[in-house]
């Protein structure tokens, strides 16, 4: 059993974590100390990132609103316009739309395979159906 939470958990955020890592250090310039405070990950965790030795799936970045959420995220981080508390809740924003686009929900059907499957919808699309 392996519920869509868990291709979230490690998948999804990583990749999230990974891609707003690059985002400020390669298009912010932002030092690799900096970018763990703002993010809440340790430095070394960072470094793994822009390594490629964290997050390396390139199937959930290619869902629709990654990377737009990604850059919005990293640009507001890098001109000080977000919180901690704010980050967290734009991180678990995204998140949550990613996963309810039918995109995630086909590579969890694929992951478990499961026909039909509608675990991942968002629970307004199942009243309608239903």
């Amino acid at each position: 059993m392996k519920p869509p939470c868990e291709l979230a958990v490690k998948e999804l955020l990583p990749s999230l974590r990974a891609a707003i890592v690059k985002e400020l250090s390669e298009k912010y310039h932002m030092k690799q100390i900096d970018i763990a405070e703002a993010v809440g990950i340790t430095q070394a965790s960072v470094s793994q990132y822009l390594h490629v030795e964290r997050a390396k799936e390139d199937r959930i970045t290619l869902i629709e609103g990654f990377d737009e959420g990604v850059k919005t995220i990293a640009e507001k981080i890098a001109l000080n316009r977000m919180s901690k508390t704010a980050v967290l809740h734009a991180v678990c924003e995204l998140c949550t739309r990613i996963r309810e686009s039918e995109a995630f929900c086909q590579i969890h059907q694929d992951m478990v395979m499961l026909e039909g499957c509608d675990i991942c919808k968002p629970a307004q699309c199942k009243e309608e159906r239903g």
